[in-house]
């Protein structure tokens, strides 16, 4: 096949390990062509241009061929070493590499140039597939089911593309610092929630947020999830635990169902209500009984407001049983659901209660640390972009902080929403006199129900963040004693 000139290698085992582990840092594709005299193995490296090629000829010799400044000088490079280990990987062993060779010789070689003539095995490296957007396709939600009885996990019958809009997943998440070996992983799970999850009523269908997460937590939850563990999120309000469940399952392409505890909850409403049709008794799932059978993230938003006899439910779902048990029989849990529990942790969270220490030992649980940076934050999220408005924000809440710290109030007014709220409202409207006076008021304090601390909130923004807020008709009679 060719005229190349070429050296024996023999590379002790310890250092193909080493270089095993820097495949998927260092090489872009891994592709095979089988020819009637080679097998040949097509290597991309991240830093070439030209492709370097493994061949397997009729001898049984395995030959490396490629072009580098070193090995074009005859000197040892990298790129041996990974193809060693690909080698390896592949069940052979590399016993020569071209010495020398010039970029126009490897480009005269005889091997096939056709694409069609490979076949990727990037998945056999934790590789990325290469992938061209599709246009973005809406398979229609398939009709609610009347069967009473669970129907194990299957392969869903309309179609969704797990391609659509990848690239711009994969952008996000080398932004933020995630790896490719885990990038590759991701994007597997990612082809198999869409051949296996559907989307049904009742659920949110994964779409990208104005503004996805951002912080290293993110890469934590998804080693958490690709290692089929249930996520349990604790952080103050404003740390973020929305925007990292949307986050998940526009990554992983998940359908979302929302379930935000209550105080009246029981065992039984928790998987679905008994009813009556066709004269016979029937059992109807609740939504997030249907998350667990068919697959997507079951968004359990203040789970800490639901009593340790109720969530007792979810033992079997989140261990090793991965049953739910109902009225008419266990519920198999389907391979690619999602339980996400999410707290605020800290003082002002009234109905609360102390999750089971048995809950808590079955997820794993990530602290979301609050926002140190709250202009940044703000702009972040609305982009909002005006110096004055952001500072005049941040007063504001500086304000709502220390009337919490020195006098235990407020803390209904403690709401990171209300600011993004208000940055909006400026963007819409401008900064002025009498807008900045509604969005105290509207977004802000006017969350406060209690008079004494609604009142505290006025002065204390008058003292510390703005001079200039008026003093209020009602505020008056109340100055007054007359409230």
């Amino acid at each position: 096949m060719s005229k190349a000139k070429y050296s024996r290698v023999n590379m002790p085992e310890t250092t193909l390990n080493i270089f095993s582990g820097k495949i998927p840092d260092e090489v872009d594709s891994v592709e095979e062509s089988v020819t009637s005299s080679h097998k040949i193995y097509r290597i991309k490296f991240k830093d070439l241009d030209p492709y370097a090629y493994l061949i397997i000829g009729t001898d049984g010799d395995i030959k490396l061929l490629h072009y580098c400044e070193a090995n074009e000088k005859k000197s040892q490079c990298k790129h041996l070493g990974l193809a060693g280990a690909i080698a390896q990987k592949l069940g052979f062993k590399l016993e020569k590499v071209s010495m020398g060779l010039t970029i126009s010789e490897l480009e005269a070689m005889a091997v096939p140039k056709d694409q069609k003539s490979y076949t990727s095995l990037n998945s056999l490296f934790e590789l990325l597939e290469p992938v061209e957007d599709d246009e973005p396709s809406i398979s229609p939600a398939p009709a609610a089911s009347t069967s009473t009885i669970p129907s194990p996990p299957s392969k869903v019958t309309t179609k969704r593309v797990w391609k659509d809009g990848w690239n711009t997943i994969q952008d996000y998440l080398k932004s933020q610092g995630i790896n490719t070996r885990l990038i590759a992983k991701v994007q597997q799970k990612r082809a198999l929630v869409h051949d296996t999850v559907g989307l049904r009523p009742m659920t949110i269908t994964p779409k990208e947020p104005d503004f996805p997460y951002h912080g290293e937590i993110l890469g934590r939850a998804i080693r958490h999830i690709l290692n089929g563990k249930d996520l349990l999120l604790l952080g103050n309000k404003g740390s973020g635990k929305d925007t990292l469940i949307s986050t998940l399952s526009w990554i992983f392409g998940l359908p979302m169902t929302i379930y935000v505890g209550n105080r009246d909850e029981t065992k039984e409403s928790l998987v679905g209500e008994p009813g009556f049709r066709n004269g016979e008794s029937t059992f109807d799932p609740s939504e997030l009984a249907k998350a667990i059978e068919h697959g997507g993230i079951a968004n359990m938003a203040e789970i800490n407001m639901l009593v340790g006899d109720v969530t007792s439910i979810l033992h079997s779902v989140a261990d090793e049983n991965r049953v739910l048990a109902s009225p008419i029989g266990a519920i198999q849990r389907h391979d690619h659901s999602l339980i996400i529990g999410s707290m605020n942790v800290g003082e002002g969270y009234v109905g609360t209660k102390r999750l089971s220490e048995a809950l808590k030992d079955r997820f794993a649980i990530l602290r979301l640390p609050y926002t140190t940076d709250f202009k940044k934050l703000i702009e972040g999220k609305t982009g909002l972009s005006d110096t004055y408005a952001l500072t005049f924000l941040e007063k504001i809440k500086k304000a709502i902080d220390k009337l919490m710290a020195e006098e235990s109030q407020g803390h209904a007014a403690d709401t990171i929403r209300g600011y993004i709220d208000a940055a909006k409202y400026f963007n819409e409207n401008g900064v002025t006199y009498d807008t900045k006076i509604e969005v105290i008021e509207d977004y802000i304090i006017n969350k406060l129900e209690d008079l004494d601390e609604y009142m505290a909130a006025r002065q204390m923004i008058r003292l510390h963040a703005w001079k200039d807020f008026p003093t209020s008709s009602e505020e008056e009679e109340y100055l007054k004693g007359g409230l």
